[in-house]
């Protein structure tokens, strides 16, 4: 009996994932303790916590890296700012919650995890939830008060894992400038703009097992560098893009679209989308956009065909692009339509569709420089 207990102390050992050597610092307990700030975090959803939450996060990163812990509670913060090395953990998302406290983005990230817990947008519980109102615009009855909830700026490596996300005045997630991105079992909705925009010089990024959805002002999900910055090798890996109640409580219901923009210089590219699932959401393509490849997804269907090109862009190309083993439907019947204005260019291949005439289709002459450069015109 004692060997069988050692051996089962010893397994559980193993696979915790953080270490007696990690330094650990709970927000509510050990900051006056360890004179770290003059006040603990409160939790209670009243008081600013941003102070004491960043001095944790300060310290931990100062010494070489650690968890920063939110027991469970209320913290209303305001721009905190994400180290490398630092791991910002609740004990998940009913139990750690992060309201807004003024316009400014919530978590700002250049690096470091952001963990089991829920990031609202909105400032209390009476104006979440059914009693959220959706706007943009500060002052004309909107509920959300944070601008964007988190960001991700000139970040190395930054994580964030089983996090829910909503409620925002304009984006749940805005990332400009990352290496590395990695987004896994989180959830994102509820958005004044667009519930996720990725704004340029990304690259590297995936996410696994996400949900996006389902109700928006401006787009369900943008991919749109420009001036010269780009969106490249990422991945979407068992997501859930939903629209299916875009256009209620006052969201938008034209833009259900995950939107890749590209440019005659073909930056923007190489985008791999596998066993995702797309209800009533389409894929817009804006310009060039080498390298896409739909893989195994077994639900696509779109508002309408599902890849679009709207009458603003000139050129709607995929270059290059791989199409197989996804089925694409119209509700619960086949599609009777893939496309809608977009062309398929280069070494593109399709097989392995549904319906089975969605692998015969014909290639079309690439963009000219002189077309690609009228699109770039028509986004700005």
């Amino acid at each position: 009996m004692r060997s069988l207990l050692l051996t089962a102390i010893l397994v559980a050992s193993a696979q915790c994932t953080i270490h007696a050597a990690d330094l650990v610092v709970d927000v509510r307990h050990d900051l006056t303790r360890l004179d770290i700030c003059a006040a603990n975090a409160s939790a209670d959803g009243v008081a600013d916590d941003s102070p004491a939450i960043q001095a944790a996060i300060d310290h931990v990163g100062g010494v070489g890296g650690g968890v920063v812990f939110l027991p469970a509670g209320t913290y209303r913060v305001a721009d905190l700012q994400l180290r490398p090395g630092v791991t910002l953990a609740g004990v998940g998302r009913e139990q750690t919650v992060l309201r807004a406290l003024d316009t400014s983005p919530m978590v700002v990230m250049s690096g470091g995890t952001l963990r089991d817990l829920s990031v609202y947008g909105t400032p209390t519980e009476d104006v979440s939830g059914d009693g959220w109102q959706i706007t943009t615009k500060a002052g004309s009855g909107g509920t959300a008060t944070s601008s964007h909830l988190i960001t991700v700026k000139d970040a190395i490596d930054p994580h964030i894992e089983n996090v829910r996300v909503t409620e925002s005045r304009y984006d749940c997630l805005y990332t400009r400038g990352s290496t590395g991105l990695r987004v896994s079992n989180s959830e994102f909705d509820r958005s004044g703009r667009n519930i996720v925009s990725m704004v340029g010089n990304d690259e590297d990024f995936s996410f696994m097992n996400c949900r996006f959805g389902s109700t928006w002002r401006l787009y369900h999900f943008d991919i749109e560098p420009a001036g010269g910055r780009w969106v490249r090798n990422g991945a979407f890996v068992g997501c859930e893009f939903d629209g299916t109640k875009a256009g209620e409580g006052g969201s938008d219901s034209w833009g259900r679209m995950l939107i890749l923009t590209g440019h005659d210089d073909l930056q923007n590219r190489d985008i791999t989308i596998a066993g995702c699932t797309f209800r009533e959401i389409s894929l817009r393509v804006r310009g060039i956009f080498p390298g896409v490849k739909l893989l195994n997804n077994p639900v696509l269907d779109g508002y309408g065909p599902f890849f679009i090109k709207v009458r603003t862009n000139p050129v709607g190309e995929l270059r290059d692009a791989t199409v197989i083993g996804n089925r694409f439907a119209d509700g619960d019947a086949p599609a009777e339509s893939m496309r809608s204005g977009v062309t398929f260019t280069g070494d593109t291949v399709f097989a392995v569709n549904e319906p089975e005439s969605f692998n015969q289709i014909e290639l079309d002459a690439p963009a000219t420089t002189e077309e690609a450069a009228k699109n770039k015109v028509a986004d700005e």
